[in-house]
């Protein structure tokens, strides 16, 4: 023994190496174990799916969209290893259609199969939102369609939502989000409509749907930058707080216009798709399979519940406009579909935040270590049915400035924002 410790001591640097090779072996090897072992459970779990009875005489059929592209071209592999299989298992009838170019998700949509039972986003926020504006445009506001989630991005927010893990490109996120489209099990959720405000000269241009929200200026900058600084490990994400760029010195100035929240009127009957399907007279019990599986739906949630008839109900400050002038350095508008908010449910509404004005690299590090580990900080935050953003900030010349949709960039225009009360149908666990 004091000879190995001796042989040990003496060649310290391959005993280091050594010992860390060997560290890697065993973590490596217990991972395996480990999604071997879940993989194991859950193909057995997906085949009970599959050896249930068909109903109404026929398949169940799925569409998937992948984005091959997705977290530096590894969405594909993680879909066929840890999607697809289960997918299978459970007797789904599946179609993929892969996406080969930005946009291409919205016009896959127009010639998807009609007889399809669910859509399936296999891809990050950009995917997502690709399809959701895709469907909303060309088969309505009100989504019939359910859609599937499975986070196969780089960032992948609704998935984070809807399953309530951390890390949603893990195997276990992507392996939950397949067995919840599996089981079936469905709940709706708010959407926006994004349009723009256009002179009467300009040509008017089809809306943008999203389902998380927008961010607009300091640190919708600092979390794009994160990934710049991959090669510092954990502590890159805290990098672009100390090397800000010029980020310090842009100012958001602009004019919000909104109203209030409202939980059904006269005013906003006509814009709510989801009021019109109140009547008794329209609802019907669905025998889809995902309605048999989770013995629910969007449609049936109203049955049992008295018929309220919202053309007839009065609201004076539904139709009320308000206007604000804002100067900061960061706002951003979020749905209620975030389940870390403590928002009010009862009245469907977007949420606008102001941040602090952050005007010192003091400033920047103090708030900026609170944004990453404890949330956006806000001074301000307006609950709204619809908003108008007019910015007034000038651009310097040949300086593109940038908001994001959904995590996807556009650039800063004058727009409307009007929330869609469940207006999605997800599955969810």
């Amino acid at each position: 023994m004091v000879k190995l410790i001796e042989t040990l001591r003496n060649h310290w640097k391959k005993s280091t190496l050594g010992v860390a090779v060997l560290a890697y072996g065993i973590n490596y090897g217990l991972n395996s174990f480990e999604l071997g072992s879940m993989m194991r459970s859950v193909c057995a779990e997906a085949v009970k799916h599959g050896d249930r009875p068909i109903t109404e005489g026929k398949p169940r059929r799925v569409t998937v969209i992948l984005n091959p592209a997705s977290n530096n071209r590894k969405s594909k592999k993680n879909f066929e290893n840890y999607c697809a299989p289960l997918l299978y298992l459970s007797g789904a009838y599946v179609s993929i259609i892969e996406t080969e170019r930005e946009g291409h998700g919205r016009d896959i949509i127009k010639k998807i199969d009609p007889k399809t039972d669910a859509v399936i986003v296999a891809g990050g926020d950009g995917t997502l939102s690709e399809i959701i504006t895709g469907l909303m445009r060309y088969k309505g506001e009100l989504c019939k369609i359910p859609i599937g989630v499975l986070p196969l991005g780089k960032t992948n927010t609704l998935a984070k939502r809807l399953y309530g893990v951390e890390d949603s490109t893990s195997y276990s996120g992507m392996v939950n989000a397949t067995m919840a489209i599996i089981e079936g099990k469905t709940k709706t959720i708010d959407a926006f409509r994004i349009e723009l405000l256009q002179s009467m000269e300009e040509e008017a241009k089809p809306p943008v749907y999203g389902v998380g929200g927008i961010e607009w200026g300091l640190w919708r900058h600092i979390k794009k930058q994160k990934d710049a600084f991959w090669y510092l490990g954990p502590f890159g994400k805290y990098a672009p707080l100390i090397f800000p760029g010029n980020a310090l010195e842009k100012e958001i100035t602009a004019k919000v216009r909104y109203t209030k929240p409202c939980s059904g009127c006269s005013e906003c009957y006509s814009q709510r798709p989801d009021l019109m399907i109140q009547s008794p007279t329209q609802q019907q019990v669905g025998s889809r399979w995902w309605n048999v599986l989770s013995l629910k739906n969007r449609r049936l949630q109203t049955q049992g519940m008295p018929f309220v008839d919202y053309s007839k109900i009065t609201n004076p400050e539904c139709s009320t406009v308000e206007e604000i002038s804002v100067k900061t350095s960061d706002l951003s508008v979020v749905t209620s579909n975030d389940p870390f908010l403590e928002l009010d449910k009862e009245k469907p509404h977007l949420l606008l935040s102001i941040a602090p004005k952050t005007k010192y690299q003091g400033d920047l590090l103090f708030d900026g270590y609170k944004f990453l580990n404890e949330g956006k900080p806000s001074v301000g935050k307006i609950e709204m049915k619809q908003l108008e953003i007019r910015p007034e900030t000038e651009k310097p010349e040949g300086d593109e400035e940038n908001l994001s949709i959904d995590n996807e960039d556009f650039e800063v225009r004058p727009i409307r924002v009007t929330v869609l009360p469940n207006a999605v149908n997800v599955f969810c666990p």
